[in-house]
Formats: structure tokens, C-alpha cells, sequence
């Protein structure tokens, strides 16, 4: 029998962000999401107002300003897609907690 080289056991590593606490906060109020066969391409972006507008009628269209774009694998977007909804019910929860707790008043 030829020399068959076992493959090494599957092992499980742990991911984690480090140095986070340095990157810049963005405010990010305008997303948008183009798909190609295999990826999800993310544009996040900030609505710049350039002018008031007297007449809400007469706005026809804002300007986004971008502010990063990435691709994301499908297997991420399905992990991405699921952590945001946990934290979105998560919050949502809270929130509802929050606007039921009776304000105690001296």
C-alpha cells in the first residue's frame, strides 16, 4: 500500500477583534446591497443635505456620501444576517422593557 498521509483532525479556532477601540465611528443611515453569484457587496454610506428645502414635494433626490463598501462571502452574509436579527429582537426587547417600566415618581 502506497504511503497515505492521514489528514490532521478538524480543530475549531476562535476569531475575536482586537484593537477595535481604535477605529473611527461612522454614522452610517443609507445601505445598499448588490449580489453577484457568489458574494453580497455592501455600500454604507451618510445622507449629505446639501440645501432646506421649503417644499418637501420639490426634493427629488439626496446625495449619499459612501464610506466603505465590501464584498462578503455568502457563508458570512448567512452568519451577518442572523447576528443582526439576534441583536435587533435583543434590542427591540430592551427597549420594550424600557417603555413598560413605570417611572417612579417622588
Amino acid at each position: 500500500m502506497a504511503d497515505e498521509k492521514e489528514t490532521p483532525p478538524r480543530k475549531k479556532i476562535k476569531a475575536f477583534f482586537t484593537g477595535e477601540e481604535d477605529l473611527p465611528t461612522h454614522f452610517v443611515n443609507m445601505v445598499n446591497v448588490r449580489t453577484s453569484l457568489e458574494d453580497f457587496f455592501l455600500t454604507l454610506g451618510t445622507v449629505v443635505p446639501t440645501h432646506f428645502v421649503d417644499d418637501p414635494e420639490e426634493l427629488d433626490n439626496l446625495k449619499v456620501r459612501p464610506l466603505f463598501r465590501c464584498a462578503i462571502p455568502r457563508s458570512v452574509a448567512k452568519d451577518l444576517i442572523r447576528l443582526l436579527t439576534e441583536c435587533y429582537e435583543d434590542q427591540t426587547t430592551k427597549i420594550e422593557e424600557l417603555r413598560d417600566y413605570p417611572e417612579k415618581r417622588d
